[in-house]
């Protein structure tokens, strides 16, 4: 699911397996009517994109999430009652692997559109899904329907007609390969590094990449000119996945002085490694719509202004996950960052804010802070002491 709570959202890859007892991938969504071209109003939140569903009566939020590979509901929620036609192996954002039980959802209404067949995982709500009563993957497209994404109107069309987007001006038109039934696409990182990436709207990263990628780039880093800067390293764990948060390990943060995708750039880039895929998150979005056109397998990008962007995000100075007993505890901290100044530490352990007792990540993700306003935390160490620290946890 930062000076922000850093939380991957749960970004799911189906594998088919020829295990008996296992199903297999669904992509045999249809959508009525036919022949159509629909206009649904999104709502676009910290870098996330949430769509209005219906189904029997009932009004949902679900996130629309490139990098899932299908629909997914969460455990006590009404859906979760449709009738299970299967299992299925998934790895969440983590890297850990779960037979999850698949239902065959009532009809779902998104816009004007009746969607019927569509499949949806369980999956226990995690903290990154607090907000969500499910979300809806990359199925749509993979079953034969064209959408398009432009946040600057707050809009998602959607249309069974073939290539209903390839005639409209893009500035970029990509090939994307299906890897799990979700799309990758070629950028260049730097240099002349070529590096394949998951268009992943449930990340609200602008890039992440893998660290042995990244590790190999470093090695041959003399026949490049100066094309990105390393910030820090450090030993940590940012990504939660429905299975737990990723094993330790190192984590390098970065500069890109350009990011290269189809004839568009971005400078000025500042990413982390992950441990797991290198991918392209909903940040992207800020900046140009996407179109996907499923019948070729392209994907278009059209800049809201030049072809040349000046990114300049802010780097992740700090990321909480869960410990053993469900506390939030600093699972990443930037050694250059504003909250490693103030004193937080990989491993620390938030027990109170202000006086009043911390019980678990949840309850530090709704935390009603203030912007501006400084909070005293009060933080356990590795070493079992106990340290106040001032903080303002959302700068003005």
């Amino acid at each position: 699911m930062a000076h922000r709570i850093y939380i991957l959202v749960i970004a799911l890859l189906t594998v088919l397996s020829t295990h008996a007892q296992l199903g297999r991938y669904n992509a045999d969504i249809r959508a009525l009517p036919q022949d159509f071209c629909d206009t649904i109003t999104i709502e676009w939140e910290r870098d996330q994109i949430y769509v209005p569903v219906s189904a029997g009566g009932r009004s949902y939020r679900f996130l629309f999430d490139t990098g899932a590979s299908q629909a997914v509901v969460f455990s006590g929620s009404p859906l979760a009652n449709a009738p299970r036609v299967s299992s299925l192996l998934s790895h969440d954002a983590a890297g850990n692997t779960d037979t999850v039980s698949v239902v065959g959802l009532p009809p779902l209404l998104l816009g004007h559109t009746t969607l019927h067949n569509c499949h949806a995982t369980i999956q226990p709500r995690g903290v990154g899904a607090r907000n969500i009563d499910g979300i809806l993957g990359f199925d749509l497209v993979n079953s034969g329907l064209s959408l398009k994404l432009d946040i600057q109107s707050k809009r998602l069309i959607i249309s069974d007609r073939e290539c209903c987007f390839d005639r409209e001006e893009a500035a970029t038109s990509l090939r994307y390969r299906l890897f799990y039934h979700v799309p990758y696409v070629d950028i260049i990182p730097f240099g002349r590094r070529r590096e394949r990436v998951l268009f992943d709207t449930g990340s609200r990263n602008f890039f992440s990449m893998n660290l042995d990628h990244f590790n190999v780039a470093e090695e041959q880093r003399h026949r490049f000119d100066r094309p990105y800067r390393v910030e820090g390293r450090t030993i940590g764990q940012h990504a939660i996945g429905h299975g737990g948060t990723e094993p330790m390990g190192e984590v390098v943060f970065l500069r890109l002085d350009s990011l290269g995708l189809g004839k568009c750039s971005f400078s000025q880039v500042h990413a982390i490694t992950t441990q797991g895929g290198s991918h392209l998150g909903a940040r992207l979005l800020r900046y140009g719509t996407v179109a996907f056109c499923p019948i070729h397998s392209r994907l278009f990008f059209q800049p809201y202004e030049g072809l040349t962007t000046c990114v300049n995000n802010r780097q992740l100075d700090i990321a909480f996950i869960s410990d053993m007993m469900g506390r939030p505890q600093v699972g990443l901290v930037w050694p250059e960052g504003t909250p490693y100044r103030q004193g937080f530490r990989q491993g620390d352990i938030i027990e109170q804010i202000d006086g009043r007792p911390v019980l678990s990540l949840i309850q530090f993700v709704t935390w009603p802070f203030e912007r501006g306003r400084e909070y005293s935390f009060t933080v356990r160490s590795t070493d079992g002491r106990r340290h106040e620290i001032k903080w303002i946890r959302v700068p003005q």
